[in-house]
């Protein structure tokens, strides 16, 4: 899966180029990924030094600044602080999320991940029947959950007066649901416009939707990968 996220955002990067920068290095970053999904939690230390290697050499200047003051002896730290304290996103815990995806995602059914209780990276819509079914995406194990499509996963708010969808042509299956009641909103990916679509990719190709949203004074309920 991990190859498959990779390709994917190698080719929105090609198609979106207004989200090329963080597309490609999140490519990278899923190929590395890819590399260490079959490992135990000990053994990723071993693995940490590459990480930083990677976001200095092609990630955004907020985190490659991060790496450059990081080092190996840091890891346990980051990793435990991140695993313990749900909820809290800071360019440090960038480093944990992209080295515990690949262990979290492992994960048999029923294992409890602390990240689902938190809010969602992203929601999906699916067809199923002779309708769209709803899901959300943990920002951890990546695993999808049902839930109330006209509910607001921040706060929880379900009036229609307070939810509002937001969308635009130049992404055709990508929406945003916003709530005037926290003031969060969430990115939605809808398969049934592009079947082909990985929620968990696909939103990070909506950059200037994310923009639009943050300059309305909107705040996304979990930052990606990107810390956005």
């Amino acid at each position: 899966m991990w190859d498959q996220r990779a390709q994917r955002a190698r080719l929105l990067a090609e198609r979106y180029q207004a989200s090329r920068e963080i597309l490609v290095f999140y490519g990278g970053l899923a190929s590395w990924q890819g590399r260490i999904a079959a490992r135990d939690l000990d053994s990723m230390k071993c693995f940490f030094p590459s990480l930083l290697e990677l976001v200095i050499r092609t990630g955004p200047a907020d985190l490659a600044d991060a790496a450059r003051k990081l080092d190996s002896t840091q890891f346990d730290q980051i990793v435990h602080n991140y695993w313990d304290a749900p909820g809290v996103f800071s360019e440090l815990e960038f480093f944990a999320r992209a080295l515990l995806q690949p262990y979290a995602s492992s994960f048999p059914e029923g294992l409890d991940c602390p990240w689902c209780r938190q809010p969602p990276q992203v929601g999906c819509l699916h067809p199923q029947g002779d309708g769209l079914a709803f899901t959300i995406v943990c920002p951890l194990c990546l695993r999808r959950r049902a839930f109330p499509r006209t509910r607001c996963p921040g706060c929880d708010e379900s009036s229609e007066k307070k939810l509002a969808n937001y969308s635009t042509p130049e992404f055709p299956h990508l929406r945003l649901q916003a709530c005037d009641t926290c003031r969060g909103y969430l990115m939605i990916v809808d398969l049934s416009s592009d079947p082909a679509a990985i929620p968990e990719v696909d939103e990070l190709a909506g950059l200037p939707l994310d923009l639009w949203a943050i300059q309305e004074g909107f705040h996304k309920l979990q930052p990606n990968l990107a810390g956005i």
